[in-house]
């Protein structure tokens, strides 16, 4: 029995280091390796997951978006247009204005997102993203150039033009202006 106590006390030294074995240490090593792999794993799987459901809301909103669109612009020209006459209702043509480039630039993003997977794929679309949303429409005027798909360039231009146009004329029509001559504030 002394034999067997003291090759089992050696055994047990041998293996432990400042109260913790060796088998342990490795496999609490091995084991935060695997958490960061998992952690990085899962994290890359939200992403595509996420691009991926961007691209099929994308895909299932564009019908109703164009009808958006579509309508906004009609407004626009047709009831916000005919405000900017009248001096008091400039403001309310200037809210409609830019309520609308708000429409627009949702088509917009939309369409850019889904021309950016089709021409380049889903890098491309991650690649666009990470410039907070706004690099996805440079990336597909590139795609557009790249690819030679001269409509598409000139759809995302006009898109471009269309969102911010509406945007800033909303923005200047309401503001307050000062008469040129005297120096006195309008009234709208």
């Amino acid at each position: 029995m002394g034999d067997a106590a003291m090759v089992w006390q050696e055994y047990t030294s041998a293996v432990q280091t400042n109260g913790e074995s060796r088998l342990k240490k490795a496999a609490f090593g091995v084991g935060g390796y695997a958490i960061g792999l998992i952690v990085i794993a899962l994290g890359l799987f939200a992403v595509a997951l996420f691009l991926r459901g961007m691209v099929w809301a994308s895909d299932k909103l564009m019908p109703w978006l164009i009808t958006a669109s579509g309508i906004a612009a009609l407004i626009c020209v047709f009831i916000f247009l005919p405000l900017c006459i009248f001096r008091k209702t400039r403001p309310w043509a200037g809210v409609g204005y830019y309520y609308a480039s708000y429409v627009f630039g949702t088509m917009l993003f939309a369409y850019s997102c889904l021309f950016a997977v089709f021409a380049w794929g889903y890098g491309a679309l991650a690649v666009g993203l990470i410039f907070a949303g706004v690099g996805v429409v440079p990336v597909a005027l590139l795609a557009a150039l790249f690819h030679s798909e001269w409509s598409v360039l000139w759809e995302l231009i006009f898109g471009i033009l269309l969102t911010f146009g509406t945007r800033f004329l909303g923005i200047w029509l309401t503001t307050v202006k000062q008469e040129r001559g005297g120096g006195m504030i309008e009234d709208y």
